[in-house]
């Protein structure tokens, strides 16, 4: 398993950046049983974040790849939501 503070990425970084480093770590941990993003000190999670990271990786692998491979930690009843509705509206 392996975890990823979301916070960490998004520190000094624009939205799209940020989103382009979280794809990458992504692929790069592909082979993991589970990664486990940690929204610890979130606030919020732009499209332009999302487009970038949670978009291209079902692109690339689809989104059963990303329901089975990544689950969320300390992540709040609305950013579960947000990322449930982009999640729906961009495989639509």
């Amino acid at each position: 398993m392996c975890s990823i503070s979301i916070q960490t990425i998004l520190e000094g970084k624009t939205f799209p950046q940020a989103g382009a480093e979280l794809y990458d770590l992504l692929v790069q941990k592909i082979d993991e049983p589970k990664i486990v993003l940690d929204m610890t000190g979130v606030a919020i999670l732009p499209s332009m974040f999302l487009n970038m990271s949670i978009g291209k990786f079902i692109d690339n692998y689809g989104v059963d790849v990303l329901k089975a491979k990544i689950s969320f930690h300390k992540i709040s009843v609305s950013q579960a939501n947000r990322i449930k509705d982009y999640v729906q509206k961009y495989t639509a």
